[in-house]
């Protein structure tokens, strides 16, 4: 399967970088042509767009170098969704890309709203009211679009902000602005520092971030790598270089497998009855597999090894518990992928001594092929006390009947 990843964790992102990016990661420096043909005839803006290749810090990178003679004057955000509805319907591409490049432009105004506390049809802009807003917007729908990547699954990693103080229209304010804070929340985009002095992510770069990337990763997949994209940032970095990497990756065929957490900690100081318990509590809070077993600690002591399974989005919440409740100093993380067969539960009409039953029987699917089944434990052992038969034998008729006269393995 195809993938495109973005990962923002170096030097976080712009729209310009974002433009940079895709055109360095499909090789074609022409491919906003169009775009910006299409920009001049509307606005009369004489937009002129050149494209570098420059090093940035030792990486090599594609920056766009724009030149405009005369900007957009309009600041209301009904008139400036009015121009990007002209230039999208004037432009050769499908209805879903206008809708995209309008979805990112309403990230921009709600979370510009909701920080003024005014209606999108009263809102006034100011850093975002430009005709680079535009290009950045609509030439990465565009581009989407025109390289094939309009079905691709976009992945997208954590985004570094910087960190500091900037000057907006309003004053000096914090890293992360506003702005970009509230499409952050808005998107549940997962985001760090790592104290670069500045602002790393501008307003544009998250909310073209946060509306194209269709799944957050929080580290890298198994993956081949086809192409590598490079955009440059307008900055000079001290530390590092100021680049948006892009990587179009083949990621394998995992409908069967299923990534998960595995949680684990030693106990020396816990009951057996104690231990005993947290394993039912741990299993109603979502933990998909709970077990624990002896083993000889430091000092010749004996303890426990407690592990359990869990998605990773459980795995937070179920190790601060543990901790609480045993007592433990610290809970060991580990994420691992378990390759699992489709499984599905299909009640079946039994009969045993000339009683009716209605028994379920977990079925295990491979290739939409049925390989295997088993009675649910809960209805053998009803069935067995009320007929005071053994359950080792029942199970045996039980599966006998589920597939007429064969044994099923």
């Amino acid at each position: 399967m195809k993938a495109l990843i973005v990962d923002p964790r170096l030097a976080g992102c712009s729209g310009d970088m974002f433009l940079s990016a895709f055109i360095d990661l499909i090789d074609n420096n022409n491919i906003l042509d169009e775009v910006i043909l299409k920009i001049n005839q509307l606005f009369q803006t004489g937009l002129e767009v050149k494209t570098h290749i420059i090093s940035k810090k030792g990486i090599k990178s594609t920056h766009l170098e724009l030149k405009i003679d005369q900007d957009i004057k309009i600041r209301h955000a009904t008139e400036i969704a009015d121009l990007m509805d002209k230039l999208m319907d004037n432009l050769d591409i499908t209805v879903n890309t206008k809708k995209l490049a309008i979805s990112i432009l309403n990230a921009l105004f709600q979370a510009e709203s909701a920080v003024h506390n005014t209606p999108i049809e009263k809102l006034h802009l100011h850093e975002t009211a430009s005709i680079d807003t535009i290009l950045d917007i609509a030439g990465t729908a565009y581009i989407i679009e025109k390289a094939g990547l309009s079905n691709v699954p976009i992945l997208g990693l954590p985004v570094n902000t910087g960190s500091g103080f900037i000057n907006i229209a309003h004053g000096t304010v914090s890293v992360p602005p506003p702005a970009v804070l509230e499409i952050l929340r808005n998107n549940d985009y997962s985001f760090f520092s790592d104290n670069v002095k500045g602002e790393l992510l501008t307003p544009t770069g998250v909310a073209i971030l946060a509306t194209i990337v269709s799944k957050q990763i929080t580290d890298f997949p198994p993956i081949t790598i086809s192409k590598i994209g490079y955009g440059a940032g307008t900055k000079e970095l001290e530390s590092r270089a100021n680049v948006l990497r892009l990587i179009l990756a083949d990621i394998p065929d995992e409908e069967s497998k299923h990534y998960l957490t595995m949680l684990e900690t030693h106990l020396d100081d816990v009951s057996g009855e104690i231990l005993g318990g947290i394993v039912s509590n741990l299993l109603e809070m979502g933990a998909l597999d709970v077990s624990y077993y002896p083993l000889i600690m430091k000092k010749n002591r004996p303890g426990w090894t407690l592990r359990i399974i869990c998605d990773d989005d459980k795995s937070s919440e179920l190790a601060l518990y543990v901790m609480k409740e045993l007592g433990t100093l610290g809970v060991r993380e580990k994420r691992f992928a378990r390759y699992e067969l489709e499984r599905r539960v299909v009640e079946k009409k039994v009969i045993i001594n000339k009683n009716e039953y209605i028994c379920r029987y977990k079925e295990r699917i491979l290739n939409n092929e049925i390989i295997g089944a088993k009675p649910e434990y809960e209805d053998l052992a009803k069935i067995s006390k009320e007929l005071k038969i053994p359950i080792i034998e029942l199970e045996k008729e039980l599966l006998r009947q589920y597939k007429g006269n064969e044994d099923l393995e």
